[in-house]
């Protein structure tokens, strides 16, 4: 009887502690919500990033088309300007592709620094760069759509 009114008593200071936390308790838990200008920063620079990534599996589709067009065309002299575009197409996608998987592999947020203002001026450059590289992305598949007429 002695531990079923322990365990009761527990549970009980348990849930009452859970609740002491002040505010609403949507947000006291959510990493999600930003406290500083470097937050918010961060999350700009994931969200650059997401918009990027969400466009590596059309890069990789175009590639593809571009290589299957330019291997269809004959040795005629006539395609031989087609076949400089191909080329000069299928390179931008592949510099945006490495770009991107430059950016993600150089990206440390472990290197922003310590105070704000270091953590400031480091988002706002990974910021610049990443939509450098999506710059780049939505130029090559722009570029690629163009060529292959899709």
């Amino acid at each position: 009887m002695k531990i079923i009114v322990l365990i009761i008593a527990g549970a009980v200071v348990l849930s009452c502690n859970n609740g002491s936390s002040s505010g609403n308790p949507e947000q006291q838990h959510n990493a999600s919500i930003p406290k500083t200008l470097s937050d918010t920063l961060y999350q700009e620079v994931m969200k650059g990033h997401d918009v990027g990534m969400a466009k590596m599996g059309e890069i990789a589709r175009y590639q593809q088309l571009v290589k299957q067009k330019k291997d269809s065309l004959s040795a005629v002299n006539s395609e031989a300007g087609l076949r400089a575009i191909l080329d000069s197409t299928l390179e931008e996608l592949t510099l945006a592709e490495e770009l991107m998987n430059r950016w993600m592999r150089d990206f440390e947020p472990d290197n922003a620094g310590a105070t704000e203002a270091e953590k400031i001026s480091f988002y706002r450059h990974e910021k610049e760069k990443i939509d450098t590289v999506n710059a780049r992305i939505f130029t090559s598949l722009e570029k690629a759509n163009q060529i292959t007429g899709l």
